[in-house]
């Protein structure tokens, strides 16, 4: 059962990874390119930018979002 939960445990982590990278990747295109990169579709800082807005209306709520964000990240990290 344990060795179960950490093979699952790895497999989201890797995909955790590769999300944040996928992320990145199209932050960077989208600043070199414009806003009209083919690969990763339309205007990612735009929904992202709107993402922290709707969290940063939320107050307490996004603090903990955030918080677990980190937490999962420094995890990654390690």
């Amino acid at each position: 059962m344990i060795n179960w939960i950490s093979t699952i445990t790895k497999y989201l982590n890797k995909f955790l990874e590769v999300g944040i990278l996928l992320l990145a990747i199209s932050v960077i295109a989208e600043i070199v390119f414009g806003p009209d990169v083919a690969f990763f579709g339309s205007q990612v800082t735009a929904n992202l930018i709107n993402l922290l807005n709707a969290l940063g209306e939320q107050g307490i709520a996004a603090l903990i979002i955030v918080l677990a964000v980190i937490f999962a990240y420094r995890k990654l990290l390690k």
